[in-house]
């Protein structure tokens, strides 16, 4: 492999790193972000209707499977664009112009 594939390889390697930390952080602001509400809005529900804790329990118990597959959904979507950046052509330089034997 020569200097320029290991550069090119390189930076592949870092942007899939990038992805994979965009990733992360994406999905460590959406489920706090998502249990937060489902608590919040049980609490507001449980004191609007008088119930208790049951409908705090039960969003937060509903927002559980929601944030797992929003979790897979990003990760699918995330897996899909680090696939596509890594099959990207390589640039490379053009070929210098062609000499004509003729001209000699």
């Amino acid at each position: 492999m020569n200097q320029p594939d290991k550069d090119n390889q390189r930076r592949l390697n870092a942007n899939a790193n990038l992805s994979a930390m965009g990733l992360a952080g994406q999905i460590g602001c959406v489920i706090p972000l998502i249990i937060l509400a489902a608590v919040l809005g049980g609490v507001w529900l449980d004191r609007h209707f008088d119930t208790g804790h049951v409908l705090t329990l039960l969003l937060l118990l509903a927002s559980l499977p929601l944030s797992i597959y929003l979790t897979f959904v990003m990760a699918m979507r995330a897996v899909k664009e680090i696939g596509q950046s890594m099959q990207m052509p390589v640039r490379s330089k053009p070929a210098p112009p062609e000499e004509d034997e003729t001209s000699e």
